[in-house]
């Protein structure tokens, strides 16, 4: 099985693993939990795999498979979340709600 046809599954649970300490921290406010929850989860989940789609395309193309496919997908995924936790912080922090 080849990593890059199981990008959207990568790019899924990691934007649950990003999202969720969020949902956590406002547990105690559900209208903005659901609102974030809603509009966060499928934005960074199409956002990640545009992204991942068109860094990983090179390597698609090049035909590399197995553990080295898995290996760049997963290191990518991780770097291009980690922004868009950062990014989701600076923004709670911004509009007051951290």
């Amino acid at each position: 099985m080849d990593a890059f046809d199981r990008l959207g599954t990568i790019c899924l649970v990691l934007t649950c693993i990003v999202v969720a300490p969020f949902l956590i921290l406002m547990r105690h406010d559900f209208l903005l939990v659901g609102l974030l929850a809603v509009a966060a989860i499928p934005l960074f989940w199409i956002a990640g795999l545009n992204i991942m789609e068109f860094l990983t395309k090179p390597f698609n193309e090049k035909g590399v498979k197995g553990v080295f496919s898995w290996v760049i997908a997963i290191v990518m995924a991780l770097v291009i979340y980690a922004i868009f936790a950062v990014a989701l912080r600076y923004m709670m922090k911004f509009l007051m709600l951290m």
